[in-house]
């Protein structure tokens, strides 16, 4: 199985203002995504992500996305998800539950901590990013600090309807 993490990120790297808002992507964009989930059948987000996104937008949330497995990680055991979510509580059950219903690439999509836990354990094979034209002084990184690192090797770039940029990379795995 591979992960693809993909994300929409200011030039700066951030995700979402520090409230979580993200009134600054372009409609698009969540388009783009939605077709993506879609075609890999799957979505795999952190709690805060799942919940943030849920609560903010009633037209534009995971609710809506159309495809079969919708996974929410999250350490807590209590959190209990609506219908047609499951919740997992690490990135190696995300990854073993998709397996298990025969998925090929898992689709991560965030938020910051859970990209920096795949990443930390080696979990993430191809990053691809999408760059905004909209600088936020604060908010929240695509990536949360923590002790890694992951080189890559660049695939291609593209450029997209309003200003942005698709930056694709495969991660280099020791063999």
């Amino acid at each position: 199985m591979k992960v693809l993490l993909d994300m929409v990120i200011s030039p700066n790297g951030y995700i979402a203002r520090e409230d979580g808002s993200e009134d600054w992507l372009p409609d698009e964009g969540w388009d783009e995504f939605v077709d993506l989930a879609k075609e890999l059948n799957n979505i795999v987000m952190g709690r805060e992500t799942y919940t943030q996104v849920t609560n903010r937008y009633e037209e534009y949330n995971f609710d809506n996305v159309p495809c079969e497995y919708k996974l929410i990680v999250t350490r807590n055991r209590d959190f209990q998800a609506p219908d047609r979510y499951v919740v997992v509580h690490s990135p190696e059950e995300a990854i073993k539950y998709l397996q298990v219903q025969g998925v090929e690439t898992a689709f991560l999509i965030g938020g910051g901590k859970l990209n920096s836990e795949f990443i930390k354990k080696g979990l993430v094979d191809q990053l691809q990013l999408t760059v905004n034209p909209y600088l936020i002084g604060k908010g929240r990184p695509f990536l949360a600090p923590d002790d890694f690192e992951m080189p890559l090797t660049f695939v291609e770039s593209s450029e997209l309807p309003g200003g942005r940029a698709k930056l694709k990379y495969i991660v280099q795995k020791d063999k």
